[in-house]
């Protein structure tokens, strides 16, 4: 492991958003704040001051403290900077993009992007290897959380006997797992969008953790966004869930729907247990609530596998490590060839409907012509995903009733 001397020489360009129920993205920044890393949230300033200045700002920041690593962590459908940006920043600093549900956004936003990074990081294994078969260098980082949140609560009962915390309303297949356990006479309390119980807070979702005796997790992936348009064979998609280490790091048992590759996340049957059907969850359900002293094995495994691997403390010093032994030897740069198409313009162009109707609602009407000067500029735009998001924002009651339909 290669220890880092001195104040951390890092830069991460991400946003802090207080709309999460789970403390993901936070987490990751304070942690490497008090690391010495410097933070700039690149949303906020964008929409301060528009595209050309917040480059200059990030150029600035990014010299003035002789930044050596520049970790880009944004959201999945995020296109406000242009691929020629990053490859500027790249001829200065090592540069790294972290990246999740790549499942859905690799062809269309993901691979673009990583033209222009030394490194992706992802949270999963597979994506990987997709990466990897485009010259790109990516790492596996599994979902980390800060375990001074997430906490085991020695004296907490276990009064629940099965939970599942998450959205039901757009995920129809985790309602038909929950459906099928309640008609063989095992309710599931259900908390989240689509429940009865609705969305809780992360403090509450921490009780919860701790006072369940089984945990689910299912891990099938979004239906439906404004950005994308997928076929219908990829709602068999699955995807390593963070929700594995957040219930983990509480001590709770995790029951799973598999997933490849969750193999290298936890043990399985040892620190959690998974299943693969409807039938299996039902039978591995009543098996380990009637066994107590075993599912509480499991789950001690599980908390000591999460704290030792997927605490901040400990999984943030381990990503640097791994980001400083690639980048000493990665050797001399080479110019990449960044590949462009009518996919990554559209999209780019696209997302510039999104920020005229933030920037319209401030009354910042410079920015806004800004924004039309880029659509004339690259002259590709999706008119359909265009009115969606324009309506969308003007009218936000209506994207629920889309997701759902």
């Amino acid at each position: 492991m290669i220890a880092v001397a001195g104040p951390l020489k890092y830069a991460i360009l991400s946003s802090l958003k207080d709309d999460f129920l789970n403390d993901l993205g936070s987490g990751y920044i304070r942690e490497f704040l008090k690391m010495g890393a410097v933070f700039i949230d690149y949303e906020e300033e964008y929409l301060r001051h528009g595209n050309r200045k917040v480059q200059e700002i990030i150029q600035k920041t990014l010299d003035e403290n002789a930044t050596e690593v520049l970790i880009y962590q944004a959201s999945p459908s995020d296109f406000h900077f242009s691929l020629e940006f990053f490859q500027k920043l790249r001829e200065k600093v090592f540069t790294v993009m972290t990246l999740g549900d790549s499942d859905h956004y690799f062809d269309i936003r993901d691979i673009y992007y990583a033209q222009c990074m030394d490194l992706v990081v992802v949270y999963d294994c597979l994506t990987r290897y997709r990466f990897r078969q485009y010259g790109v260098d990516a790492i596996s980082f599994y979902s980390s959380f800060d375990s001074d949140i997430y906490t085991r609560r020695a004296l907490s009962p276990r009064t629940i006997d099965v939970s599942f915390i998450g959205d039901t309303a757009n995920k129809m297949e985790r309602r038909r797992y929950i459906d099928y356990m309640a008609e063989r006479g095992m309710p599931v309390e259900v908390f989240g969008t689509g429940s009865e119980n609705g969305q809780v807070t992360l403090e509450r979702m921490v009780e919860i953790f701790n006072s369940t005796k089984i945990n689910l997790n299912f891990t099938g992936i979004s239906l439906k966004n404004a950005i994308r348009r997928e076929p219908n064979i990829n709602l068999r998609l699955r995807q390593i869930k963070g929700r594995l280490s957040e219930i983990a790091l509480c001590g709770g048992f995790v029951l799973t729907e598999h997933v490849p590759g969750i193999e290298e996340v936890f043990e399985v049957d040892n620190e959690i247990v998974t299943f693969d059907s409807r039938e299996e969850l039902v039978d591995k359900a009543n098996y380990y609530l009637k066994n107590d002293a075993e599912r509480e094995r499991i789950a001690n495994n599980g908390h000591a596998r999460a704290l030792k691997e997927y605490s901040l403390k400990t999984a943030v010093p381990r990503l640097i490590s791994r980001i400083e032994e690639i980048k000493k030897n990665s050797g001399k740069k080479t110019e990449k060839d960044v590949f462009v198409d009518g996919v990554f313009v559209k999209n780019y162009v696209t997302f510039r409907v999104e920020l005229i109707t933030r920037l319209l609602r401030s009354g910042k009407w410079a920015l806004v012509l800004e924004e039309l000067l880029l659509i004339l500029k690259n002259r590709k735009i999706n008119f359909r995903k265009a009115a969606g998001i324009s309506i969308f924002s003007l009218f936000p009651p209506l994207k629920k009733i889309y997701l759902r339909l």
